[in-house]
Order: C-alpha cells, then sequence, then structure tokens
C-alpha cells in the first residue's frame, strides 16, 4: 500500500455513519474525511464513528481537519465518535485537546451502543 494514500470505508446506519479509514490521516488525505462527512450531514447522518483501526499516522493538519469536523457535526447536534485507537494516537489526541470533544471506544459495536443510550 501506498503509505500517502488513505482509503475509506463507509457503513451507514442511519442516522449513524461509521467510517472506517486505512492509511495516514494528514494533509490533502485527511480533507478527505471532511469531505465524506459533509456529504454524509447533508444526506441527514448526524452522528459519525472514525475507526482508526488500520490508520495510526497523524499530523497537526490532520488535528486541525478533525477540529473543522467536530464543529460540523457539533452544529447538527450530532456526535463524533472513535474507535479503534492505539496507545500512540491516543497521546496525540489527548496532547492536542481533542480528548474533550470526542469520546474513544474500544470498537464500533460499543461506539454505536453509546449513542443509543444517550438517545433512550
Amino acid at each position: 500500500m501506498n503509505s500517502n494514500i488513505l482509503k475509506t470505508v463507509v457503513e451507514k446506519i442511519d442516522p449513524t455513519a461509521i467510517i472506517k479509514i486505512e492509511g495516514p490521516f494528514n494533509d490533502y488525505q485527511a480533507k478527505e474525511i471532511s469531505n465524506i462527512i459533509d456529504d454524509l450531514l447533508s444526506k441527514r447522518f448526524i452522528h459519525f464513528i472514525i475507526n482508526f483501526e488500520k490508520s495510526n499516522d497523524l499530523n497537526s493538519f490532520g488535528v486541525s481537519v478533525l477540529i473543522d469536523i467536530i464543529k460540523l457535526i457539533e452544529n447538527r447536534n450530532g456526535k463524533l465518535l472513535f474507535s479503534k485507537v492505539d496507545a500512540h494516537l491516543k497521546k496525540k489526541f489527548t496532547s492536542m485537546g481533542l480528548m474533550n470533544y470526542v469520546s474513544i471506544f474500544e470498537d464500533d459495536k460499543e461506539a454505536l451502543s453509546s449513542l443509543i443510550v444517550d438517545v433512550e
């Protein structure tokens, strides 16, 4: 796999979308995720889970894109959750202050369950 390519798979469980990424969450690649989420927001999806199982490379531009994504989702009263985050990325998220806005879960199922509990 080319180390500069970010692959995505989107699972739609209305009103939630799970975005599984593979590759670096850097530079223009990270912007692709923002475009996907923006498109899904226009289709009435409001909650998003980003699965980082196959992505552990993140730079400051990627973090700035995540901050923009958080704002987009919060403006629609939605939630952004992360799953399958390794210790390295969790440390980066914590040091950049993202943990104040995003919860991390072991897997997608656990993240989805948290959304169901919040609705009840």
